[in-house]
């Protein structure tokens, strides 16, 4: 299971603030802001989707997020 600490590093590595972590995972906001705080624990179905980010390419990944992110934008 994914800590508060590992959450923030997770965002931090894809360069993405808590209101795009939300996003690009399909949680809410207040949710992304709980478990960087450790106010929650981390989802197990959030801590899954990271780890699966985490096995694609950076590029792979960049990819992804930048699609995810763009179809909220619209």
């Amino acid at each position: 299971m994914m800590t508060a600490d590992e959450f923030k590093q997770w965002c931090d590595k894809y360069g993405l603030s808590k209101d795009q972590a939300a996003i690009v995972l399909g949680i809410s906001r207040a949710n992304a802001f709980k478990y960087a705080n450790g106010s929650q624990p981390v989802s197990v179905l959030v801590s899954n989707q990271c780890e699966l980010f985490d096995l694609l390419s950076k590029t792979k990944s960049l990819t992804v997020i930048q699609k995810r992110l763009a179809i909220v934008s619209q």
